[in-house]
């Protein structure tokens, strides 16, 4: 096990979801019970973007109101990499990629999650710098 390692070992393929109008308290609330640290954000069957432990602490910063505030106003947006142009991008991978360059990936972007789409661009999951140092030192 190492850096050359694939992500696919560590990618959390039953990562929780929640819907685009989804508010801030639940999505909190989500997570907590959750034990995780990233949603995956879905309008319909569509991935639309990822929530972070980050985002929210942003938001809670902003005075967000707990109750009234969307999911959609605070995740970051993104579009898995598809024959769709894309329109904004968050930090993506295929499940192929190395835990190497997943955290390049990372580093360039400034965030710890990543979403990772399998070999047929069918399911999606959630990688978190933590699941690749997990993996690179195992």
């Amino acid at each position: 096990m190492g850096f050359s390692d694939e992500i696919i070992k560590a990618v959390n393929w039953n990562a929780p979801s929640v819907d685009m109008e989804t508010n801030f308290r639940t999505v909190t609330k989500m997570m907590v019970d959750n034990q995780s640290s990233a949603l995956i954000v879905m309008k319909g069957e569509e991935v639309m973007g990822v929530v972070t432990d980050m985002d929210i602490l942003e938001s809670f910063g902003r005075n967000d109101d707990l109750n009234k505030t969307k999911v959609a106003e605070f995740m970051t947006t993104c579009e898995l990499l598809s024959n769709k142009e894309i329109k904004s991008p968050c930090a993506q991978l295929d499940s192929a990629a190395s835990a190497r360059n997943a955290l390049k990936v990372m580093n360039s972007a400034g965030v710890h999650h990543l979403l990772v789409s399998d070999v047929d661009k069918k399911k999606v999951g959630i990688v978190s710098i933590l699941d690749l140092l997990k993996l690179a030192i195992s």
